[in-house]
């Protein structure tokens, strides 16, 4: 793994891994993985929430957590 991305990998898990960011984290888990994506008759919607989930999941994969 390049360096650079082991780096910002630590990041991710210094911000996330603290108290505050543990509580930033259950909040988007609330907000965007408990939640259907899906949209019925909207497609634009169900894309909007997709993109939503993604970042989410983008942070635990940083931070090396598992959904839950």
């Amino acid at each position: 793994m390049p360096r650079a991305i082991a780096k910002i990998k630590r990041d991710y898990a210094d911000c996330f891994g603290s108290i505050s960011g543990g509580k930033v984290l259950d909040d988007l888990r609330k907000a965007y993985q408990l939640r259907e994506s899906y949209t019925k008759g909207d497609p634009y919607e169900t894309a909007r929430r997709e993109g939503e989930r993604a970042v989410y999941l983008r942070i635990l994969n940083m931070c090396n957590i598992k959904e839950e």
